[in-house]
């Protein structure tokens, strides 16, 4: 006899989500992700500002720096995006929400630093 008759959904057999819950949660996860990538990186950059070691003299850490500071400003954009394409795909869903304020809040320190410094 072939065990596979036995098996089933009246058996009690766990089933994979359905896709669009997956697509769903899964760009809310992208967008804290990238909240996390500015997070990082900003991080980063405080640790540099306020540690004794000069970065000029290390070799290769111009561009790397440059890729890093794009990752700031663009990390934010993108996870608003998200964001919002993840409220509007699931407007009950409260986390959805949470992470739409996070992500106006990091949009507008980001404004903020950016407008506040000197060297732009």
């Amino acid at each position: 006899m072939d065990r596979t008759e036995h098996i089933g959904p009246e058996k009690g057999l766990v089933t994979a989500p359905r896709s669009d819950n997956l697509a769903k949660d899964s760009l809310r996860t992208a967008a804290i992700y990238c909240l996390a990538i500015w997070v990082g990186v900003w991080l980063l950059f405080l640790l540099i500002r306020f540690s004794r070691l000069d970065i000029r003299v290390v070799p290769g850490a111009g561009p790397f720096m440059l890729s890093a500071l794009a990752a700031s400003f663009l990390a934010p954009v993108v996870a608003s995006a998200l964001a919002v394409a993840s409220s509007i795909r699931r407007p009950r869903v409260l986390a959805s929400w949470l992470l739409l304020g996070c992500v106006l809040v990091a949009l507008f320190v980001q404004a903020l630093v950016f407008l506040n410094s000197r060297w732009l």
